[in-house]
């Protein structure tokens, strides 16, 4: 339990003040946590603020959650080997693949942590269970945008999912361009004594979504102080809009080779 008075250790000079957070220094972070002190940020000209008690609850936060994530990875790797069960089916009835690759992921202790502190929850292991959808995720890409509606119509008939929700961002863009479509579904994990259904995010988007994406999560990490920001949020929109025109050209084709190769048969 937090006490009423926080307890912060000082390491360091007395000029500059440096919060350290589970992901890294963070100066000023409203909150500050340091499970372990960097040495690039060990200097006599700066003074390191810890505060103890967070660091005390991080700790027993992540001492626990070796065995929790355990579940949330079998049940990520599940998914990954049902899609990968598609793809190949898919490509003996059509003659192609139509899954380019997948990704997955499993979020690390830090980053739960962190989620569930900016959603104003407790840090702890039931809240990770009851609060976050997103700690195993798979990221499908397509190499066409009617693949995309394919897969998901599949995973819909798959009567051993339950389907959460699906954000179709495909139909409806995000503001500044993004394009995907994110579905959280409830896969069975079965244990030596029982089965829990676990959820995992799915993220299904094409190549060209994934290459925008990809590119906008790294550019707005780097620094444009001399770019305005209204336009290089039109400039990233436009992309996005440029892309999507050149997808629905590639798929035309796409449908005129499957067309072309039914009508030799």
């Amino acid at each position: 339990m937090v006490g009423k008075h926080k307890q912060t250790k000082r390491v360091g000079g007395p000029n500059t003040t440096i919060r350290v957070t589970p992901t890294g220094v963070m100066p000023g972070a409203p909150w500050s946590l340091a499970p372990s002190i960097p040495a690039s940020i060990r200097s006599e000209q700066q003074e390191l603020e810890i505060d103890l008690q967070a660091l005390e609850r991080y700790q027993e936060f992540s001492a626990g959650i070796d065995r929790v994530l355990q579940k949330y990875e079998a049940a990520m790797r599940e998914m990954v080997v049902r899609f990968e069960i598609l793809d190949k089916d898919l490509s003996l009835k059509r003659n192609r693949n139509p899954i380019h690759h997948i990704e997955s992921r499993i979020k690390s202790p830090a980053s739960i942590y962190d989620k569930l502190i900016r959603y104003g929850k407790d840090p702890t292991i039931g809240n990770l269970e009851e609060y976050l959808m997103d700690v195993a995720g798979v990221r499908v890409i397509c190499s066409y945008i009617n693949d995309v509606k394919s897969l998901v119509g599949l995973l819909r008939r798959q009567d051993d999912l339950e389907i959460v929700r699906i954000k179709n961002y495909i139909e409806k863009p995000k503001p500044n361009g993004y394009r995907s479509l994110h579905a959280i579904v409830r896969i069975p994990v079965y244990f030596m004594d029982s089965k829990q259904m676990i959820p995992v995010e799915v993220q299904i988007r094409t190549i060209a979504m994934d290459y925008w994406a990809s590119l906008e999560h790294d550019l707005k990490y780097k620094a444009i102080a001399d770019v305005d920001n209204g336009q290089f949020h039109d400039e990233l929109k436009d992309c996005s809009e440029i892309l999507e025109k050149l997808e629905g050209r590639m798929q035309r084709m796409a449908n005129m080779l499957d067309a072309s190769g039914k009508s030799k048969k």
